[in-house]
């Protein structure tokens, strides 16, 4: 439930990698340390690119229905709503104060991995979403509603992130429950498995409207960060991507 009365909403541009993250987890890979995560992604990179020659421009089709349905799930619970392209944080540009100015809230979405996760090499390709949602009041920035959540990662990573980043709720999406052998079987089902993940980021989007309103989804477990003062946090495939260049 939000804090504060909230009347209109801005949407800002959905974040993420630009990249779906088609992923094995290879126990060669964890033990080469920096090296083995630059490798696994180079191979991200390249099942990206092979899966969308089958299967079209799936990233971008997933964030512009994320997008489309977030803003009609909001608009019917009686927000004023605007979903444009500008970045969450080019509104706080001087160019952008008419838009602060207009917007009683400002929600703000990162999609941290799309894609298809497998736990380890005699593991299913699962369609997978980590997500983390805010709804930040644009003068004060304080946050009026956050959320994360998990769909299709396994118990263990979700485990993990819990540690470095706090609360997070795998949901139970109807109709994501497809799995795949292996990268060939996921590339062999462009429609399939395209769809799968345009059904996620449809739940996605419901889920996060319904957050908003004190309603929650389905959930596993809610897993929450332990003290760990060791512990840093995971890199993100983007951070990754950046050790690449040269």
């Amino acid at each position: 439930m939000l804090k504060h009365a909230v009347n209109t909403v801005e949407i800002a541009e959905v974040e993420g990698d630009g990249i779906l993250v088609i992923r094995q987890v290879n126990p060669v890979f964890l033990v080469m340390g920096s090296s083995g995560m630059v490798l696994d992604a180079v191979l991200i990179s390249k099942n990206h690119e092979r899966y969308e020659e089958r299967a079209g421009a799936v990233y971008q089709q997933c964030m512009n229905t994320f997008r489309d349905t977030l803003a009609r799930e909001i608009g019917g619970m009686g927000y004023a709503v605007h979903a444009g392209d500008v970045k969450y944080w080019d509104y706080f540009k001087p160019s952008q104060k008419g838009l602060r100015d207009h917007a009683d809230a400002i929600l703000r979405i990162r999609f941290k991995q799309l894609g298809f996760f497998s736990m380890g090499l005699r593991s299913d390709f699962i369609p997978s979403a980590y997500v983390f949602a805010e709804l930040i009041q644009p003068e004060t920035r304080e946050v009026l509603y956050s959320d994360r959540f998990t769909v299709g990662l396994d118990e263990s990573i979700v485990k993990i992130a819990a540690l470095a980043e706090g609360e997070i709720r795998p949901l139970l999406v109807p109709g994501a429950d497809v799995a795949y052998a292996d990268l060939k079987d996921v590339l062999d089902h462009p429609q399939q498995s395209r769809m799968a993940l345009l059904s996620i980021a449809e739940a996605a989007a419901r889920h996060v409207a319904e957050g908003m309103q004190g309603r929650r989804a389905p959930t596993l477990m809610v897993y929450q960060p332990e003290l760990n003062s060791h512990l840093s946090s995971l890199p993100s495939f983007d951070a990754m991507r950046q050790e690449m260049k040269p």
